[in-house]
């Protein structure tokens, strides 16, 4: 399981990490799950806008609850997925 982890965090930074533009820093594994990252990241591989238009509206609707339960809301993960939704090259919603 390690090895296949490792491998898709190698295969995410080549395909997403080509331009330069790093990814906003997200406390995955104490903010937000870890799996979380791992959903996301295969969105974004996929290309799946629709998906990843989802979840931003759900990172939206939890930020009073992680404003309450860490004191910081959701801007972190709200910005990981605009990122997200920039590499995979996602059109702007009209």
């Amino acid at each position: 399981m390690r090895t296949s982890v490792g491998s898709l965090a190698l295969g995410l930074l080549l395909v997403l990490g080509g331009c330069g533009n790093s990814a906003p820093p997200v406390d995955w594994g104490g903010k937000y799950a870890a799996s979380v990252q791992t959903r996301l990241d295969e969105l974004i591989v996929d290309k799946n806008c629709a998906s990843l238009r989802a979840e931003l509206a759900t990172a939206h609707a939890i930020d009073a609850a992680k404003r309450r339960s860490h004191g910081s809301g959701s801007g972190d993960l709200v910005a990981y997925i605009e990122w997200g939704l920039d590499k995979a090259d996602c059109p702007d919603e009209e």
